[in-house]
């Protein structure tokens, strides 16, 4: 773990080190935030505030906020670090050093998290403090359930990454796993509409799916909104969902070490 923890410091200061970028990092994803904000009061404003669903208005604004903080915790910068070392040949200095290949992953991913997430935390607790009184606000049970199913949501999320990127091992290019990975991440989580405003056969296939664990089961955690399953089995499922990714993760590792070659090596 000290390794581990090393390598997150490293990870930290290297962001930091460039500063105009790391502030642009933390700031750009709340311009969304407010578009999102715009566009779904004027949707609201059509309506003369009726529900959309099981979305009231107020449930709505407190799922955008929740939603903004779950899905920019890792950027597009942080998630495609290690696709773009493995386009460029960088990713041999990973294989050499006295650390899993998986673990560097999960660690440099984690350094970015974290300052990430200290800008994400501050930003919602200013959007709930600022609109309190047109936000639905999680009661102190529903709040404890939705940390635990957030770190779960997080750590599936980084497994899906890291197994996403060792595709590029056997391709030419990055970008276009990149946007494959990311658009289905935006529509399946529930990052740009709420799964729960799907048609139902649409709600039956998402939830087969991981993507709706990584933020669309926490956000409802958090609101106290039905799930399409108990609470206890949405963490078995994050669970198991990690379970595979890992399985994954090493099979396609133990083949791309058996082929590849590293040039001078």
């Amino acid at each position: 773990m000290r390794r581990f923890f090393k390598l997150m410091s490293l990870t930290m200061q290297g962001r930091m080190y460039y500063k105009a970028s790391f502030f642009m990092n933390l700031v750009t994803p709340l311009l969304l935030l407010f578009g999102q904000f715009l566009l779904w009061g004027s949707l609201y404003g059509t309506r003369d505030g009726a529900a959309l669903g099981s979305f009231s208005k107020t449930d709505m604004y407190a799922y955008l906020l929740i939603a903004f903080g779950i899905n920019s915790l890792l950027t597009w910068s942080s998630e495609n670090a290690l696709s773009r070392e493995i386009r460029s040949g960088m990713v041999t200095a990973r294989r050499i050093r006295p650390v899993s290949f998986l673990a560097q992953s999960l660690a440099d991913m984690c350094g970015n998290l974290l300052l990430q997430a200290i800008a994400n935390v501050t930003a919602v607790c200013l959007g709930f403090l600022f609109l309190r009184a047109t936000v639905t606000l999680p009661s102190l049970a529903s709040f404890g359930l939705f940390c635990a199913s957030l770190l779960l949501a997080v750590v599936l999320r980084m497994m899906l990454v890291s197994f996403f990127s060792l595709l590029c091992f056997f391709t030419t290019g990055h970008l276009g796993l990149t946007w494959t990975r990311t658009a289905l991440m935006e529509f399946f989580s529930g990052a740009l509409i709420p799964v729960a405003l799907f048609p139902a056969w649409l709600q039956n296939f998402a939830y087969l799916l991981p993507f709706p664990l990584m933020l669309q089961v926490p956000a409802a955690i958090f609101l106290g909104q039905p799930l399409p399953m108990p609470v206890g089995l949405t963490y078995a499922l994050q669970g198991a969902w990690i379970l595979a990714f890992l399985g994954l993760h090493a099979l396609l590792y133990g083949h791309i070490r058996k082929s590849a070659t590293l040039a001078g090596g």
